[in-house]
């Protein structure tokens, strides 16, 4: 998926995440503050990804580590301002990534 963000293709990322997905973000919390870190819905979190591309035109990230796990997967990666961003992402049976948790350094 790192390919994918730094294309800037927001379509492309969330075609993988199931229509009813969650995403819990510290990011979303201050960009979109009603949301208090959490959206919901595919929509929703497609728009989400598109401001925040748009409002990054230059992102770039290192990958550190991918960790699977049963259900879930855990990518670690560096941003370009040296930022340690973890994002675990949960799958349904259906195979479609159902939750999105992001945990940010400080």
């Amino acid at each position: 998926m790192a390919g994918r963000v730094e294309a800037h293709d927001a379509q492309r990322v969330v075609e993988h995440f199931h229509d009813v997905v969650v995403i819990r973000s510290p990011l979303a919390a201050r960009w979109r503050p009603d949301s208090k870190g959490t959206l919901r819905g595919k929509d929703d979190v497609l728009s989400y990804y598109r401001d925040g591309l748009a409002g990054s035109p230059g992102l770039r990230f290192s990958l550190v580590e991918v960790c699977r796990g049963i259900d879930e997967i855990a990518i670690v990666y560096r941003t370009d301002q040296d930022t340690v961003v973890v994002e675990s992402l949960r799958f349904g049976d259906d195979g479609l990534v159902h939750e999105v948790r992001v945990s940010r350094g400080e």
